[in-house]
């Protein structure tokens, strides 16, 4: 999640610069073909290539209404994919809770110890903890193991590379180990149906997340927004150039510019699991929740808060 350019002025001229390179430096190719082929048709007596305004106009304002359509279905993607991890940090502020709260020797007349209570808690939390990290994993396609090793055991880990989706078999072992403690009598009836309401609801979220994460957006959306916009600067400079002679090129420049900002934010913004800077920071979310379930435990081995991180001309962010 992106908290702000440089306070730098000039490096965050300079950023945006460097990451527009490629199109900024067509945009300068075609305004200054479009001006030139104009000027020389004088001195070389030849008609030149240029467009009526009117026509460009349009084909601009329609570019926008298909932009700001584009770009506002692209936003409700990222913000679905914020609010789903909201839900995922109530949910399991919500889980820790109850597994803590509800497990007690009484129900069972005292047959279990303190200490095997104990352990009953640690390893639903420590699971569920490992489940966010493998939703991490699962959502970004990655594959290191580093934070599972440090919450599940290894015959559990080495069960678990062998499935497809690791998220779905941790969630499916906790249920077994939260029916294990139900029989045991560590947790009583409507206790156990209450916590299995919360596991409902993790299921249903990482649902949700892996909902965004599979369904791509529509190609045609990207297609011809693509098409029309390079349409448009292409027309552009040929529209401007009998009004404003050398003048086009840097106003060229600058519409086109405003243009093909906002064509990659909508590109950005609708896929917001791949750890840009402007994408939802799981990994921080997750830390937090890590953080919090840990304290539930009194555990002494708690990990700091992640910091931003700081990229390539002063950007700041959560990842």
């Amino acid at each position: 999640m992106l908290i702000k350019f440089s306070d730098n002025p000039f490096k965050q001229i300079l950023g945006i610069t460097f990451y527009n390179k490629g199109s900024i430096s067509l945009f300068i190719l075609i305004s200054v073909l479009a001006t030139l082929q104009y000027e020389f048709a004088e001195i070389y007596t030849f008609k030149p290539l240029d467009l009526p305004v009117v026509p460009v106009s349009i084909l601009g304002g329609a570019l926008a209404i298909f932009l700001g359509f584009r770009n506002n279905s692209a936003y409700d993607r990222w913000w679905e994919a914020r609010k789903i991890w909201g839900g995922i940090v109530n949910a399991s502020r919500t889980f820790g809770t109850f597994v803590i709260s509800y497990s007690s020797m009484k129900f069972s007349d005292q047959k279990n110890s303190e200490k095997e209570i104990k352990k009953w808690r640690e390893d639903l939390i420590h699971r569920h903890v490992a489940w966010l990290y493998a939703l991490k994993m699962h959502l970004r396609k990655l594959n290191y193991w580093e934070h599972l090793e440090k919450y599940l055991a290894e015959s559990e880990i080495e069960e678990l590379r062998k499935y497809h989706n690791k998220p779905t078999q941790l969630l499916h072992a906790q249920s077994l180990k939260i029916q294990e403690g139900y029989e045991k009598e560590i947790i009583d009836n409507f206790r156990h149906v209450e916590i299995g309401n919360v596991m409902k609801e993790l299921i249903r979220l990482q649902g949700m997340a892996e909902r965004i994460k599979g369904t791509i957006f529509p190609y045609y959306y990207n297609y011809f927004t693509t098409v029309f916009l390079w349409l448009f600067i292409i027309c552009l400079p040929l529209a401007l150039v009998p009004e404003m002679s050398w003048g086009a090129i840097p106003m060229s420049i600058a519409i086109s510019f405003v243009f093909t900002i906002l064509e990659k934010a909508g590109a950005t913004t609708e896929d917001p699991f791949e750890g840009r800077a402007s994408d939802t920071p799981i990994s921080t979310i997750t830390r937090n929740i890590e953080i919090d379930m840990l304290e539930m435990l009194k555990s002494k081995t708690i990990p700091a808060p992640e910091e931003p991180r700081t990229g390539r001309f002063g950007v700041r962010y959560f990842d």
